[in-house]
């Protein structure tokens, strides 16, 4: 287990992951099958996306149409003899404080066929490890209130709870509960 760069040399178990129905959100932006041959044609350019510690002046559209900023953040693909899943941590540059658009530090997902073999405990816990050798003191997740497996995950890993909110419009509007990891 360990995570990893995406690279081309990896690329095609995360494109048969795709192909098995896989969504990977893990950047903001949603890739399915229907996007491999985009990717596949300019696989530089979507890999460059994954280390963007120096954000460009592009925006993000919202799904309510609204461009933000986009937030500094790295995407590691979780692997164990292929792909299994990804996962990310987003920051603002000088403090632990999130926009209103980024709810949370760290997005992790394990494709559906290999949940439940601690790949999730392992991402966070070594996600967790990098936030704290950045100098970070806390990271901050949000799951929905009936994610109970991933709850229970983050509790595993030390998450406090912090408060149970509405996600804003844009987000859904969904019952939803943020934790805190205190390195």
């Amino acid at each position: 287990m360990e995570l990893l760069t995406p690279s081309l040399e990896i690329s095609e178990s995360y494109f048969e992951a795709l192909e098995k129905g896989y969504v990977d959100k893990s950047r903001g932006k949603k890739a399915t099958i229907k996007d491999i041959p985009t990717i596949k044609n300019n696989f530089t350019a979507f890999v460059s996306s994954f280390d963007d510690l120096e954000p460009t002046l592009d925006l993000i559209t919202l799904s309510n149409g609204e461009k933000v900023e986009r937030l500094p953040s790295i995407t590691r693909w979780i692997w164990d003899d292929g792909f299994v899943g990804a996962i990310s941590l987003r920051w603002q540059k000088g403090t632990t404080d999130l926009p209103y658009y980024c709810l949370g530090h760290i997005g992790c997902e394990v494709v559906e066929w290999k949940r439940n073999q601690g790949f999730g405990y392992f991402a966070l816990k070594s996600m967790c490890e990098i936030a704290k050798r950045m100098e970070m003191s806390f990271v901050e997740l949000v799951t929905d209130f009936d994610n109970v497996k991933a709850q229970r995950l983050i509790v595993k890993c030390n998450g406090r709870l912090i408060e149970l909110f509405v996600k804003p419009k844009h987000l859904g509007k969904t019952l939803s509960i943020r934790y805190r990891i205190y390195f």
